[in-house]
């Protein structure tokens, strides 16, 4: 299945507060709530990729992908989201989610109840701005992982479940727990507790090896993703704007070993309303040159 989240998408999840809440809280409370999402120019307008089914309330109640998968939402008192989880056939599968004065800390990925990845994150203390991410993987499931049993869970919210496999396959230790550290980078001269992130640099300590990647947004449109924390894939819960140039560099023993550009296109008439939430976007990668549509349906 195709990664939903900033293509959604890296597609998204919506959780909506019954009351108004304050600036701090990591809530997604937008002013247009997603009900469908098509991912390429030639989308069957009847079958959506994603489909965002809400309560009488207008909270998420659950997400559905065009193969038939759902995902459920489990909520705490306070309307924060502490679970995501999925059922199949074959197994089950969740997202827990830990917050500590309504700001995540920790999200933990199981499958059929066993740990298989952790993600923690640290925070400014004068900002509440997240400054690092470490990531810890069960390296025997992620290097089993196939095409076949690849989880629809994980490649919607976490990341992108063969490069996960392909990277874990490569480390050479016999560690049972491997590492991912992100260390993220803001704008110096923006001052807001949550803005647009600058670059971030992901450090692979087993492969001692590096990504780095930088950002460029345009700052008159609104991604409709912001404020999802639990939108982890490719950070699209955590840009205000939308992104109009993406850079990665990957570094291996200090050597760069890839460069990949992204461009997004956002122009024409695709914008829903004053606040430019994109109805429309593309995304082009300069490693093969071929655009990719995302399409995005408002709630009315």
């Amino acid at each position: 299945m195709k990664k939903f989240f900033f293509w959604l998408a890296f597609a998204a999840t919506m959780t909506i507060m019954f009351s108004s809440c304050k600036p701090d809280d990591e809530i997604y409370n937008p002013q247009c709530k997603i009900s469908k999402i098509w991912f390429f120019s030639d989308s069957d307008w009847d079958n959506p990729n994603v489909t965002f089914l809400y309560d009488k309330k207008g909270v998420l109640d659950s997400i559905r992908l065009m193969d038939g998968t759902v995902f459920t939402f489990e909520y705490n008192k306070d309307k924060t989201v502490s679970k995501i989880f999925n059922a199949t056939p074959k197994y089950t599968e969740s997202i827990e989610i830990a917050y500590t004065d309504r700001l995540v800390d920790k999200m933990v990925y199981t499958v059929d109840g066993v740990v298989r990845k952790e993600i923690t994150f640290q925070r400014d203390e004068e900002t509440s701005r997240i400054t690092k991410i470490e990531e810890n993987y069960d390296k025997e499931f992620y290097e089993s992982m196939t095409y076949q049993n690849k989880s629809a869970l994980y490649n919607t919210f976490l990341g992108n479940a063969d490069e996960t496999h392909a990277w874990i396959s490569q480390v050479p230790t016999k560690d049972l727990i491997v590492r991912c550290i992100r260390t993220i980078h803001y704008d110096p001269g923006k001052h807001k507790k949550y803005d647009n992130i600058d670059s971030v640099r992901e450090f692979y300590p087993s492969l001692n090896q590096e990504i780095i990647r930088t950002y460029t947004y345009d700052v008159e449109s609104y991604n409709p993703y912001y404020g999802l924390s639990f939108a982890y894939a490719e950070y699209a819960g955590y840009y205000l704007n939308n992104i109009l140039k993406e850079t990665q560099r990957v570094m291996v023993n200090g050597t760069q070993t890839k460069y990949i550009e992204y461009t997004y296109d956002y122009s024409g008439d695709n914008f829903l309303n004053k606040k430019k939430y994109p109805r429309r976007f593309t995304k082009t990668s300069s490693e093969n040159n071929i655009p990719r549509n995302t399409y995005i349906l408002y709630v009315k």
